[in-house]
């Protein structure tokens, strides 16, 4: 009986992909909107200089950002919608090439990253001064590794404990302290309050 339910239960995800196809849907026409406005703005203006050219690329580049999230949003539906709920290999999903959980997590991961690179480059332009564009850089450089390093970090099978160290037993002293501590006393009996 659980078994069956949670079968019919996969269904609920409709509802997730529904709504990251309707968010892929708004901000590509957003982004697409955006970007016919400022070009119309410019046009009717008239006026083709440098700080023009300058206010259309900062605008296309906003506008690939945007592009960027219903990107995310799509490989999100499609992902979610191939892992569990259809049962049967669609030609578009196979392009996607999403087969595990790990996968979808890669392909977001991926995309997100170049996401951080391209707003960075929209919002270089509005720096105040170089300290303030290194330090947005570096920050945007860490969150990328930062992202990069997930998988790898639980691709070896150990996740987070890889990078801890053995604790060692509390019952003889650290290997080379033993000397130091007298005949029968272990860190446990040194600290103990009885």
């Amino acid at each position: 009986m659980l078994s069956k339910l949670l079968e019919i239960s996969r269904f609920l995800l409709v509802l997730p992909v529904i709504g990251s196809l309707l968010l892929t849907v708004s901000v590509v026409v957003t982004g697409l909107g955006m970007l016919l406005i400022e070009e119309w703005n410019l046009v009717q203006q008239g006026e083709f200089s440098a700080r023009t050219a300058k206010q259309l690329t900062v605008t296309v580049i906003q506008t690939i950002d945007m592009f960027l999230l219903g990107a995310i949003s799509y490989i999100v539906a499609a992902g979610i919608y191939k892992l569990f709920i259809s049962q049967e290999e669609l030609q578009l999903l196979r392009r996607i090439k999403i087969e595990k959980l790990e996968d979808l997590e890669k392909k977001i991961i991926g995309v997100v990253a170049v996401a951080l690179a391209v707003s960075f480059l929209g919002k270089a332009e509005a720096a105040a001064d170089t300290l303030s564009l290194l330090q947005g850089a570096a920050a945007v450089a860490l969150v990328i590794v930062a992202l990069c390093l997930i998988p790898a970090v639980f691709r070896s099978g150990k996740g987070m404990t890889s990078f801890r160290r053995e604790a060692e037993p509390l019952d003889r002293p650290p290997a080379g302290l033993a000397h130091d501590a007298p005949p029968g006393m272990t860190p446990t009996t040194l600290f103990s309050t009885s």
